[in-house]
């Protein structure tokens, strides 16, 4: 009996000094699953050595390929790092993760148990149980409100569970953010933009030709067009080793999230979340 296929993307920009051990873990976790894992790194324009040391670690792995977004892609491009790693993929099972092993892919195990019977398993830094989405929208409303208010009263959210806390700048925008996703989209997640997402080949195959931003708000895009197809998501908890330190963020990101959401709006009302059959 042939074993399953599982790809693991990883969108990298200018992380050379992370790779050694994302790829570590990778090798030493892949040696012990039941799945035949490929890897797929997509270097997103890096000025480092991103490429050549993924390179050299992605020789000792059994599958590995990489990629490379067009040179003249301006502006962030995880969004579309991620879109290239995920329509190269053909497995039964795709994950994206990040390249700085914020979520090391020994967590990989927290979300396989789940892939079988929900079509999305994202990890969650929020939650401390399995959570379905909030169908309540008020409640769901109220919760993430409560962690908008936990960053300016204790400068993080006290549901949140990462070892080292993210900056006070960093936690509010993520908060707000996921509130205006919330109230405006209605997506209902404790934790919509974690970097650690487990995709089934049906669910991958309906949203990823569909994403149409090339920066982070692809993550937003995933949650409408999954809800759009009626596709099942889960949440579960990983561990998530943040450093405070890296937290380049500002206001700029938290203006673009929200033009982010308009844009989406635009792509709704234009059609562009409509898949081939309904062409």
């Amino acid at each position: 009996m042939n074993k399953k296929s599982l790809s693991v993307i990883i969108p990298c920009k200018n992380q050379e000094k992370m790779l050694k051990n994302t790829f570590s873990d990778i090798k030493e976790k892949s040696q012990k699953l039941d799945y035949e894992t490929k890897v797929i790194f997509v270097n997103d324009r890096s000025t480092d050595k991103s490429s050549e040391i993924a390179d050299r670690l992605g020789s000792g792995l059994s599958d590995y390929k990489r990629l490379n977004t067009p040179s003249d892609l301006k502006g962030v491009g995880k969004g579309r790092a991620v879109k290239m790693g995920m329509l190269e993929a053909d497995s039964d099972i795709e994950l994206f993760m990040d390249a700085d092993n914020s979520t090391s892919f020994k967590e990989v195990d927290k979300l396989l148990p789940y892939i079988d019977k929900y079509d999305i398993v994202i990890g969650t830094r929020y939650s401390d149980k399995i959570t379905e989405p909030e169908t309540n929208w008020f409640k769901a409303v109220t919760r993430n409100l409560k962690d908008v208010l936990d960053v300016l009263i204790y400068g993080y959210a006290k549901r949140y569970t990462a070892k080292i806390k993210q900056g006070r700048m960093r936690q509010f925008i993520s908060r707000g953010g996921n509130l205006a996703f919330t109230v405006l989209l209605g997506q209902s997640f404790t934790d919509q933009r974690c970097g650690f997402k487990m995709f089934s080949k049906k669910a991958s195959d309906i949203i990823f030709p569909l994403i149409q931003l090339d920066g982070f708000g692809f993550d937003t895009e995933i949650f409408v067009i999954a809800k759009k197809y009626g596709l099942s998501v889960i949440e579960v908890p990983i561990s998530w080793y943040d450093d405070a330190a890296e937290a380049n963020v500002n206001l700029k990101n938290a203006i673009n999230t929200f033009k982010e959401i308009f844009q989406i709006y635009g792509y709704i009302l234009r059609g562009k979340y409509r898949g081939k059959k309904e062409k």
